[in-house]
């Protein structure tokens, strides 16, 4: 998964010394003996480190994994949900849900070029917010990946189910881990072309759905004749009442698990410290987010509610399947639901990378988790840290016998999910506020900003930050979903408590080191104002 190379000789006296992250916390005594320490070695490193990551993911995969990241089982299966608990206005919660990833995105392409760091947002967390919130991102992301894993392969069960109704849903999910685990083992290089090819199959997926469900809703196609907007807007009903069945505040309700859907296009930054030219890439690949969130995504929802009553969706299958077999294309349904466990075992795959990942970034880059959890094996992959996340996923599935079912797990699962990443990008979108403040204080304009965010910092504010804020206090009065704040909660609040503990207590040093190659942020900003 990761591939690097040896770590560099120790720094000599000659060599440019790399300071860690201010820390708010930190006295001026603690500042000047971190310093110090920081030129000493780190005992012990790995035996090889983040330092030296071999970009082996390519431009056109990058683009491949952001587009198709946003194409997971949850599409499939969790529009099913959605849309039977509140009928055509889920289009419009698709769209809220766009707004919020293409923000994020944007203000998440504005630090990765304007302040490189290998970390990626648990870096900028520590360096613009806290290093004690960075401490519940970073664990907040790992376990928001160590439930989303569970929900995908829960899906390839529920899919495979319907295929082989004899072998138990559990038994295809434990299978799925399986697989996801064996290639997580191979380099980055398998990962980019893995998940590259596996989008292409979701893309497809999606458009030949619109050209098909397009000839249905004209007649030309199917067993139904000409049905226009019969289905989503029935003669005999209003306006508002065909949209919103169930009111509109469902809308709200519903808002943290239309996030999940949109989860993985951060692996994008995730894998910029292996992406080739990620300057020209990453920020290319991250705004081109909303126009593939309308073609990929959205569209595709707009011609299924058109030919589907929202009281015929559910999760026994994948609700694009049960469409298209509503009118008699019965193949063509089942080779959709087929393409779903691509879906689900490509972005189980992504959640993977992005756990191990964020799991070895905490203990070598920000010192916030043990080290032992860096340790790579002869192949350079982080060996302990995918036994460590793979325990994990188990220890989630095995949730299975308390829950009435599949269905319900399903559902509980990527609420937890949709919690615990929603409190990833919401500090992306915070940390490129304090960010541009920090920059306009020493002097610079938005002029001199590489990919700015567009309308920053009022949009990263209302739709980042608050709204998402709001989406996660609403989850927890939605009595389907409220149970998985017992877990996504405390996965927050109990590392920073501890890290916090730790820090007063003197028992953590409060030391966020910087890669060699990596510039301070005094660095890359001096102030204007002081003269040289």
């Amino acid at each position: 998964m990761i591939q690097t190379s040896p770590p560099p000789e120790p720094a000599g006296n000659n060599d440019k010394p790399v300071f860690p992250f201010p820390d708010a916390d930190q006295t001026k005594e603690e500042i000047e003996e971190s310093k110090t320490h920081h030129h000493r070695p780190r005992d012990p490193l790995p035996p090889m480190g983040e330092f030296g990551l071999k970009r082996g993911i390519r431009p056109w995969m990058a683009n491949l994994i952001a587009i198709g990241g946003i194409i997971g089982s949850c599409y499939f299966l969790g529009t099913g949900y959605l849309i039977s608990e509140m009928g055509p206005s889920v289009i419009l919660l698709y769209a809220i849900g766009g707004l919020i990833i293409y923000t994020v995105m944007q203000s998440f392409a504005e630090l990765l070029v304007n302040v490189p760091r290998q970390g990626n947002f648990i870096s900028y967390s520590a360096e613009f917010i806290s290093p004690t919130w960075a401490v519940g991102t970073g664990w907040s992301y790992w376990f928001n990946w160590c439930a989303y894993i569970p929900s995908e392969a829960v899906a390839g069960g529920i899919i495979m189910h319907v295929f082989v109704p004899t072998v138990p849903v559990v038994l295809w999910a434990i299978a799925f881990l399986l697989m996801i685990t064996i290639l997580n083992l191979i380099q980055v290089g398998g990962f980019g072309l893995v998940e590259s090819s596996l989008a292409i199959i979701k893309i497809a997926h999606n458009v030949i759905f619109c050209a098909v469900a397009a000839l249905i809703v004209l007649g030309l196609i199917g067993t139904a004749g000409f049905i226009g907007t019969s289905v989503v807007l029935p003669p005999d009903v209003n306006l508002y009442d065909a949209i919103f069945p169930a009111g509109a505040f469902i809308l709200v309700v519903n808002m943290a698990l239309i996030l999940v859907n949109f989860q993985v296009s951060e692996i994008v930054g995730l894998a910029a410290a292996e992406t080739q030219n990620p300057k020209q890439t990453v920020p290319k690949a991250c705004r081109q987010v909303v126009h593939r969130i309308i073609c990929v995504d959205i569209l595709p929802i707009f011609f299924l509610i058109l030919i589907i009553p929202f009281a015929e969706a559910g999760l026994t299958d994948s609700v694009f399947s049960t469409a298209l077999a509503r009118y008699g294309f019965q193949e063509a349904a089942a080779v959709l639901s087929f393409i779903v466990l691509t879906a689900a075992f490509s972005c189980a795959n992504s959640g993977f990378y992005g756990a191990v990942r964020a799991l070895y970034g905490l203990s070598v880059e920000e010192g916030m988790a043990p080290r032992f959890l860096s340790r790579l094996n002869r192949n350079c992959v982080p060996m302990v840290g995918t036994l460590v996340t793979l325990a994990c996923c188990w220890l989630v599935l095995s949730l299975w016998w308390f829950t009435n079912g599949e269905g319900q797990l399903y559902i509980w699962l990527l609420s937890v999910s949709a919690f615990t990443g929603a409190i990833c990008w919401i500090s992306i979108c915070w940390a490129q506020v304090v960010f541009r403040k920090r920059i306009h204080e020493r002097g610079y304009t938005n002029a001199d900003i590489i990919a700015p965010a567009p309308l920053s910092p009022w949009m990263p504010v209302i739709v980042g930050v608050v709204l998402e804020v709001i989406a996660l206090v609403v989850l927890a009065f939605n009595p389907d979903l409220s149970g998985s704040l017992y877990l996504s909660v405390p996965v927050l609040f109990v590392p920073m408590i501890l890290y916090w503990v730790g820090r007063r207590t003197g028992r953590l040093k409060p030391f966020r080191y910087l890669n060699p190659d990596e510039k301070t942020f005094d660095e890359l900003f001096p102030d204007k104002r002081v003269k040289q």
